[in-house]
């Protein structure tokens, strides 16, 4: 789910003079951060403390990753869309430094005429693109292994690239929209949701869009990328026993570090998704009390209570949701023998060169011993057995 949309400054229309018996509306008093920060300060602290930590962890990784996939030797199309991903994740986590640094620190930087309305689209495109990316890759894995006769025609790098353009204008295309919906007022110095996108409350063109939007990027791809692997891994286990009983082998043969790494960062993009999603979509049944309730009243009140500590735990949700933004590198030095090769490349190709000489003679001698058939690698059929 998208882990911004709802953060977002929320303006409720019209309410500059609204009062019932002497009390202010909340939001003239308070901002709906500094609201959860009196009632839930723990919800300033991990937003606070903990998505720095996403900054420190991904900016760096992130960088890494790329670096890595972009080498010639990892670029068939899936290293295309994995490329896509670590750049697409990037941009989401500096769009996303200057969003807290806007909402959460209060460093004037979107309160402004044209960039309030820009931003937004860019923001939102780059969350969208990192489950839209993983479904590609996790569709080209599915023709992969499931229907190899085709594989030669859709899973081959020029179509990869097509499609990761396309999905960066499919993204931009949705969002697009939501240069109307911001507009920067300077009456009162906020950039906010225009009047009356908002009427009707949930029922609010705004709201509508917005939950549509999120619930079929965020809620329907990680389930059609959950059967998708499903699909791969019943074939590939399928694949598997058929090769063993064909060559003899024994049995755990195993599925190649391609489709691991991209199983493994398809499975983790669900696991840190599908939980916010389901937290998001909880939203209405923890609803706000009333807005005109005094400051005793508001701490004494179960109704907001109770959407306090719904907020609180959704707000840790979304932190560790955000983990995925970080964190692939460390599925692709886990999985993939071929990625930590190219690492350990480019490491020394920067601090040894020599050291870097040494591991290439040691591969190619590898190389030509290997490739001469040994006695002992013969079955008794005088086949090589491929172990």
């Amino acid at each position: 789910m998208a882990v911004t949309t709802q953060l977002w400054p929320t303006v409720v229309p019209n309410i500059t003079n609204f009062t019932t018996e002497g009390t202010q509306h909340v939001l003239q008093r308070y901002t709906q951060e500094q609201l959860y920060a009196i009632y839930r300060p723990t919800i300033s602290i991990i937003t606070k403390y903990i998505t720095p930590v996403w900054y420190v962890i991904g900016f760096p990784s992130n960088m890494l990753a790329f670096t890595v996939w972009v080498q010639p030797r990892m670029r068939p199309s899936s290293g295309c869309y994995l490329a896509a991903l670590a750049m697409s994740d990037v941009i989401f986590l500096i769009l996303h430094l200057v969003f807290e640094l806007q909402m959460t620190w209060d460093v004037r930087l979107l309160k402004l005429p044209v960039l309030c309305e820009v931003f937004p689209i860019f923001f939102l495109s780059s969350q969208y693109m990192s489950p839209l990316l993983v479904l590609a890759f996790t569709v080209e894995r599915f023709i992969a292994i499931c229907h190899p006769f085709r594989r030669e025609k859709f899973c081959t790098t020029s179509r990869a690239i097509k499609v990761i353009i396309g999905l960066v204008i499919l993204s931009m295309c949705i969002h697009a929209v939501q240069g109307y919906f911001w507009i920067y007022r300077a009456d009162i110095d906020e950039c906010t949701i225009r009047d009356e996108m908002m009427l009707g409350g949930t029922k609010s063109v705004w709201s509508v869009w917005s939950w549509i939007t999120e619930l079929l990027v965020f809620g329907l791809v990680p389930v059609v990328i959950l059967i998708l692997n499903i699909l791969v891994i019943k074939e590939a286990q399928k694949l598997s026993r058929t090769e063993e009983s064909r060559l003899c082998l024994r049995r755990g043969h195993k599925t190649s570090a391609a489709t691991l790494t991209l199983l493994s960062v398809s499975f983790y993009l669900i696991l840190t998704t599908l939980p916010v999603t389901l937290f998001y979509a909880m939203y209405l049944s923890f609803p706000e009390g009333d807005f005109f309730m005094s400051d005793d009243e508001i701490a004494a009140d179960p109704t907001w209570q109770r959407h306090f500590t719904y907020f609180l735990i959704r707000t840790l949700v979304e932190e560790l949701g955000m983990s995925h933004f970080a964190c692939n590198f460390f599925i692709y030095v886990s999985t993939g023998k071929l990625f930590r090769r190219e690492l350990t490349v480019l490491f020394l190709k920067i601090f040894n060169k020599k050291k870097l000489e040494e591991m290439r003679r040691g591969e190619f001698n590898e190389s030509m011993m290997t490739s001469v058939p040994r006695a002992g690698n013969h079955s008794q059929n005088g086949n090589v057995a491929h172990l």
